[in-house]
This record gives structure tokens, sequence and C-alpha cells, in this order.
């Protein structure tokens, strides 16, 4: 049933995903101009920035050699992350909770699921989601190695996972919960019910969770660790691995961009011209509603942590979830609609509540928000589906009408002027040849080398005509630029179109 919802979803955000903007000027499209760069034999880290792990550009990289490197393979190879998050997320289920679990994972999965269709941001929630299921069957050992893996995808929630579990192996090493079927044949199916036993009175291929010798249950996940490291070195470098080890760069553009709590990440709960029905119609009542359980849930299981005979696997589970919640909060939350990156991490907690009497209200309660939650993403594809059309003017890709003819203006203005097109993000040099070839993958401040730099803004100077995407959900990019390195790019041009979507500069002949 979850799959075929899954299925569902992609065919309902199809022009939203599929779609021009993403691809053309934003960060879809800076993928695939990865793949370009790298193909050139260029080195990531030294000629372009990247600001994820090495582990997602390697399986892109090996994608891409079989399947080609078009939008369609781009977001077919993300489709098997998606997939696993919402077979994971109904084990989960199975394993934890009951009915009222269950609706709410059906009505949560569209915000569970609306993490970015790229590597990155796909395959992270997948390793993380299965080492969540590791855990609840008692496996730490295993969702350890998942947690290191994710470090290698994105150096942030991997290792905050990682530590909670190893918190949890070295202080209660000596005990274990039984898994499903030690203790009776006919196992109740919530993980609430389960005992806290001692290890001595297992057989040690029963028993699930950890190995007598807490420094065994490290095993996989150094074998893990040994193994990306080793393979992402030979085919980048093992200066590029490391790099991509330490959380600097997205650091250093969260601090640039000036997001975060005190930045735009606020915006999320109050922005000027804010109405009612932003509260009612999207997902940010459920997110703060549902963070406000889990929060109180895990205060609730705190003081009973180190009482053996009444912690079980749905205590644990809560208090992880919260704890990676909480600390995405404190730590990772950029933008205002960060939320999607963890959602799954949050609705994961709250289903292990169930075991508590009061948990049932609290949960259909979130039901309902969660179906609420979901008019402002449902209506967005709908209104996509009538408004937005694929053409070969935008390479084949969904754009809106206004969008498409404007483009077209732009490209019958200066197709013939040598132009340059500046922008943070997207393929469209690759998409339409006439433009000048890209100088970097993503041009953002904090993650961007000196090289892109020096490289885009030559290109700009020296063009016959400059196109700066405005579209209004992404913005002027030149305009906004935090710090100096362009201001002097379009010296010497006169603004020949100010579009909805454009702007173009023609550059003035000197005599």
């Amino acid at each position: 049933m979850l799959i075929v919802e899954v299925c569902l979803l992609y065919l309902l955000h199809w022009p939203l995903a599929y779609n021009f903007d993403n691809f053309a000027f934003w960060d879809n499209g800076s993928y695939l101009v990865a793949h370009y760069l790298l193909q050139q034999g260029h080195q990531v880290f030294s000629y372009f920035g990247w600001q994820y792990g090495l582990l997602p550009l390697f399986i892109q990289e090996l994608g891409f050699h079989l399947f080609g490197a078009t939008p369609v393979s781009f977001l077919c190879l993300s489709a098997p992350c998606v997939i696993t998050v919402a077979v994971v997320m109904g084990r989960i289920v199975l394993l934890e909770s009951g009915t009222a679990g269950r609706i709410l994972l059906i009505l949560s999965l569209p915000l569970i699921l609306s993490f970015p269709l790229d590597l990155p941001h796909s395959l992270e929630p997948a390793l993380l989601s299965l080492g969540l299921l590791s855990q609840v069957k008692g496996q730490h050992g295993r969702a350890l190695a998942f947690a290191t893996a994710a470090c290698f995808t994105k150096p942030s929630m991997g290792y905050l996972y990682g530590l909670v579990l190893l918190l949890f192996i070295f202080l209660d090493s000596r005990e274990s919960i039984v898994p499903p079927g030690v203790e009776s044949s006919n196992p109740r199916p919530s993980y609430a019910l389960l005992r806290r036993v001692r290890r001595e009175s297992l057989p040690c291929w029963r028993e699930g969770l950890r190995f007598s010798n807490p420094m065994l249950s490290l095993v996989p996940a150094v074998c893990t660790a040994f193994g990306l490291f080793l393979l992402l070195s030979m085919i980048f470098g093992w200066k590029a691995v490391l790099q991509s080890l330490l959380p600097l760069s997205g650091a250093r553009v969260y601090r640039a961009m000036h997001v975060g709590w005190s930045g735009t990440a606020k915006e999320l709960l109050y922005f000027p011209g804010v109405k009612l029905g932003y509260y009612i119609g999207t997902p940010v009542t459920f997110w703060v509603a549902a963070t406000v359980y889990l929060t109180a849930a895990a205060a609730a299981v705190w003081p009973i942590a180190r009482n053996t005979e009444q912690w079980t696997a749905n205590r644990e589970m809560i208090l992880t979830c919260a704890i990676m919640h909480l600390g995405f909060i404190a730590l990772f939350y950029g933008f205002p609609a960060s939320w999607i990156y963890y959602a799954y991490v949050l609705v994961a907690g709250i289903i292990a509540t169930e075991f508590w009497p009061i948990a049932g209200t609290a949960i259909g309660v979130l039901c309902m928000l969660a179906a609420l939650a979901n008019y402002s993403g449902i209506r967005a594809a709908l209104s996509a589906w009538k408004t937005m059309e694929t053409n070969g003017s935008t390479a084949g890709l969904f754009a809106a009408s206004d969008e498409r003819a404007e483009w077209n203006y732009v490209v019958a203005l200066v197709k013939h002027e040598s132009p340059a097109l500046f922008t943070n993000f997207g393929e469209a040099q690759l998409l339409f040849p006439w433009l000048s070839a890209p100088a970097g993958a993503f041009i953002v401040s904090g993650a961007v080398t000196d090289g892109e730099i020096l490289r885009e803004a030559q290109k700009l100077r020296t063009a016959g005509a400059v196109i700066v995407p405005t579209i209004p959900k992404l913005g002027n990019n030149l305009k906004n630029w935090p710090g100096p390195e362009f201001s002097g790019v379009l010296k010497d041009t006169t603004l020949v179109f100010n579009g909805t979507y454009f702007q173009v500069y023609r550059r003035r002949l000197v005599h």
C-alpha cells in the first residue's frame, strides 16, 4: 500500500519534479553540472565546490554511466531511496505501533517524502531510516553502520545519530531487548511489550541487540567506514574524502546566507502578511505540534532511562528520535522549509509512543493535522498540472506558459550575442549549448571555490549579453550575492529587458 502511495505521489508531483526551473536554474541541475565537470577531468573541491559527502556523488556517477545523464535518469536514481524510506517506515510502524500509528504514517507519508529528489538528500533518509529499523530490531551494530554510511552522504545527522547509538551501546552493554519470538511463539506486535532481560540468558545467536563486549558492536561501523573511505579515495582522492567528512562547507554556507533561527528560518513560524490559512493548510502546525508532543514524550521517558525493568525498544526509539529531531532544530535547521529533511525522524518517534494510554488521542489529533498539512502540496501539484506543460523550448521540461513565453523572447533577443547566464545553480548551460559553458556547479557563497568565482566573473565580464534569472521563488542571485566578487560584472551593460522571470543586460561596445 505504501509503495502504491509513493507511485501516486510521484505522478501527482511530476510537473513540479520534472520542472524547467529546478533543472535549468536550481540545484537539481547543478548535480548534472557536477557530472559534466567530472567528465571533463576536473576534481571535486579543488576545481568546483561540493558541500555533501562523496558517496552520493559516486553513486550518481555510476548511475549516469549506466543510464545517461539526463533529468529523467537523475530523478530515477532517487526513486529506490524514496521507496526504501516508505517501506522502512512501514516496517517500523508494524513493530512499534498499532492502528493509530499506521493511519498517521499513511497521512504523513507525503510530508515524510518531501525531501529533495537528489541523491545527497534522498540517500541520507534511506540510510538513517534503515538504521532506525535496525535499532528497533535490536541490531545496534548494524544501525551504527548505517549511521556511518550516512556520514559519507551528508556530514551532519549521521554523526549525531551515531553518537546516540554509541551512548546506548556503552551505557547499557549488559542488557538486551528481546527480539520478537524469543519469549513467545506468538508475540504481541508492539515492541513496547518486550521486556529487557539479562544477556547471559540468551543464546548468542539470538541476542540481536548487542555483543557481550560492546567493542564488538563497533565492528560493522568500522568496516563500513574503512570500506567506503578506501573506495571513495580510489576515485576522488583521500584528501577530498577527508574534506567531505567535515561539515565545514555547510557551516560556511549557513553563515554566508544568514540562514538558521537567527536568519531566515524563523519565517517558518511567521512572516509579514501571513494569513490563518498558512497555519491550517501547510505542514507548519503539524510539525510544531508533533515537535512539542515528541519532546514531552522524551521528557517523560528520560527519568526511567536507567530502569532496566521498564526500558523498552519503544522508549529507546522515543528518546533517540527526540534527540535527533531537537539536534536538527538546534544545529542544522537552515531555511524555513528545512523541516522536509528529517520529517521521518519526527514521525518515527511519534509512532513509538502509542503504548501510552493518552497516545491514541494525541496521535489522532496529529492525524487530523497531517491530513490538513497535505492541502497546500496537493493544491500546488494539481495547479502545476493545469498551468504547466512540456515544450522543446524548455528542453522538454514542465514550465508555465508565461515563463516559457518570456524565455523564448530572451532566447530570440540574445542567442547570437555570445550570452552568459548567471545563476547559483542549474544546468541551463548544458541544456542550451548556445550559452557559455558552466564555470562551476554550486556557485554558493561558502561552498564555491576561488577558481569558480574567478571563472564565473570573467565569463560575465566578457559576454556580449548577460541573462539573470529573476524567477519569483528563486530571486535575483546576482543582486543577492553576499560579497563583492560580482559587483562589477555588469559594467558597460544596459538593461534591455526586465521581465518577471528574467533580466537581460547587453554590453555596450567600447570604441
